[in-house]
């Protein structure tokens, strides 16, 4: 199929919705950025206690599965959530942790998928560009781009699963090609943090103790 023939197929199950100009309420302002510094004190705290993580045994791994998928299905935890999984790697396996929060992410990343399958889709019409984009993609590469796209920090991965459930992508397709790619990431997210984590948890073991 061309490309002029993808340009012209139309895009059904979504709407474009018109954004008005909002100025950032303070209260909400205000939340966000208090959840942000609490995942960043939380996952320092668990950098230099990793311990905490260790007497949890295989509950650790739970917990990154958790934050992974609330990460992934919703925007109440931030991008920052991922600064906790990382910390974790100074404590628990690092590919077995990254697999572990890979699955966690695939699985919330249905809410989007299934909004494309129910075609309760709705995009900002300010990101009509780059969806149509993704669609023709997803349209012709399919598995392959889901794999790539989710193995790269990929912000508007959410419309390619959105797109996924409008093209009636097989749901299995979808989970097991969006979880290695996301297991990807994240066993190489956590390798390359937890190596600076575990030099500040050396320094303050030093400081601590006085050597």
């Amino acid at each position: 199929m061309t490309e002029e023939e993808l340009s012209a197929r139309p895009f059904p199950q979504v709407q474009y919705t018109h954004e008005e100009p909002q100025t950032p309420q303070p209260v909400r302002l205000a939340a966000s950025i208090t959840v942000i510094l609490l995942i960043t004190i939380a996952s320092f705290w668990l950098a230099l206690n990793p311990q905490w993580v260790m007497s949890f045994g295989n509950w650790g791994y739970v917990g990154a599965f958790v934050i992974s998928l609330i990460a992934s299905a919703t925007i109440i935890l931030p991008a920052p959530g991922i600064a906790v999984v990382i910390a974790m790697g100074t404590a628990l396996d690092p590919v077995l942790l990254g697999i572990v929060a890979g699955m966690g992410s695939a699985i919330g990343e249905l809410s989007g998928y299934l909004a494309g399958t129910s075609g309760r889709a709705l995009i900002p019409s300010s990101r009509r560009t780059q969806f149509e984009q993704i669609h023709r993609l997803t349209d012709r590469y399919g598995a392959a781009l889901l794999f790539g796209l989710s193995a790269i920090p990929f912000p508007l991965f959410d419309f390619a699963g959105i797109i996924a459930g409008m093209l009636k992508i097989r749901i299995a397709t979808f989970l097991a090609t969006v979880a290695a790619g996301k297991s990807i990431k994240y066993v190489l997210m956590i390798l390359l943090g937890a190596g600076p984590l575990l030099y500040l948890q050396e320094l303050f073991n030093i400081i601590s103790s006085g050597h």
